[in-house]
């Protein structure tokens, strides 16, 4: 009977703090203990998808960077290309006005050669001229006064006559030959000077490719730089997206843990506080007054001064003092389950508090008060209490 009105006065307490507690939205308990993990959680969730922006934008830059590089490879290849053909043009030209300065050097020499030798047989031509004139023509004196005979003076004059002829073909071909090699030497000279002028241009077309291959490739450096720049901002903004990724991962599993993490944890989760167990639940009472007076929880004896602990992860929902139960915290740990924890010596826990498990709501002492002596503490869900002992595990306790 006893234990009935203990039951009924521990469920009249906690119905009144559940229904004292605001509740402007209707909100559950389990989503009450995952709160704090809500802001954290859409925050990540919002740095993630700004990550992601990021990412995509710099994707862009990369795959435009790669196309500016390939654009400019490609015209360094056409420049390159253009470089080498006026190379050859440039050395095919020079070639060739090398021959032609040579080809050059050879009519010049070929021109005074001849120029000697006109005027060898222009002399050679006037003094046969001269001689043919002192003889005269071949007439009755030559004939009467000359030791020669008429037909030797015929034979001579006819021999010299030839003479002459020969030296003044010989004379009109070297002037056709100085004509030619004058104009061999002519057109060899125009040509060189405009080889000259060509391989001028030539030079400076070379030194017009030279420059724009050198901007090019510094365009080029200053682009690979930037991909670089982008390669590597993207590296680190995908290894921070994956570092938020895992952050929020653990976010959830905490929130996940929170949410069902009472049941999925029963048999694990650490005592109250370490000390003595005296009073185990469901025993009859040592001073049982009527039937079914039997112990909703356990008492634990527990040296003064030790830290009473959070069983399990929650938000504590009342801590303060109760009459006939002295200063107690209840917790509601999610999914309608709830510690009791009462007899504490001080109180450190607020109502409100969002707690982890093992952090420290009081402190255990020597309480005197109308019941047993120690830190009572039960486990209850909804308002039945169960066993403690089958959800909190017994390492620091004794007595079993």
């Amino acid at each position: 009977m006893i234990r009935g009105l203990r039951l009924i006065f521990f469920s009249a307490i906690l119905v009144a703090i559940l229904c004292t507690m605001p509740a402007p939205h209707a909100t559950s308990a389990e989503n009450r203990l995952t709160e704090k993990y809500d802001i954290p959680i859409e925050r990540q969730e919002k740095n993630i998808q700004k990550l992601q922006s990021g990412i995509e934008i710099h994707l862009g830059k990369l795959q435009i960077s790669g196309a500016k590089e390939y654009s400019l490879l490609d015209e360094l290849e056409s420049l390159d290309n253009n470089l080498a053909l006026q190379k050859i043009r440039l050395q095919l030209m020079e070639e060739r006005l090398k021959s032609q300065k040579e080809l050059l050097i050879i009519k010049t020499r070929d021109l005074k050669e001849a120029g000697k030798n006109k005027d060898i047989v222009r002399q050679h031509l006037q003094g046969r001229l001269h001689s043919f004139y002192l003889m005269g023509k071949t007439g009755v004196l030559n004939v009467t006064f000359s030791p020669r005979t008429l037909p030797e003076l015929m034979l001579f004059n006819d021999s010299f006559t030839s003479l002459l002829e020969y030296d003044h073909e010989l004379l009109q071909k070297y002037r056709e030959t100085i004509d030619q090699l004058v104009l061999a030497k002519e057109s060899h000279e125009k040509e060189s000077t405009l080889l000259d002028k060509y391989i001028a241009q030539a030079k400076k077309e070379q030194i017009a490719l030279d420059i724009t291959r050198v901007e090019k490739k510094k365009l080029l450096w200053r682009v690979k730089t930037e991909k670089r720049v982008y390669e590597q901002a993207l590296k680190e903004m995908k290894a921070a997206e994956k570092d938020l990724q895992k952050s929020l991962a653990k976010l959830q599993k905490k929130k996940t843990y929170l949410e069902k993490g009472f049941v999925m944890n029963k048999g694990k989760m650490v005592p109250p506080v370490s000390g003595r167990i005296v009073s185990l639940y469901g025993v009859p009472r040592d001073d049982k007054k009527g039937p079914g007076d039997f112990t909703s929880g356990i008492t634990i004896d527990a040296e003064n001064g030790s830290p009473v602990r959070a069983v399990f992860a929650g938000k504590v929902i009342f801590a303060g003092y109760k009459r006939g139960y002295g200063n107690m915290v209840i917790i509601d740990h999610g999914l309608n389950y709830f510690s009791i924890t009462s007899r504490i010596d001080k109180v450190t826990a607020k109502a409100g508090n969002i707690l982890d498990q093992g952090d420290t709501i009081g402190v255990a002492g020597d309480i005197a008060t109308l019941f047993e002596k120690g830190l009572y503490f039960e486990i209850r869900h909804d308002t039945e209490p169960v066993d403690p002992l089958e959800w909190i595990g017994t390492e620091g306790l004794t007595g079993l």
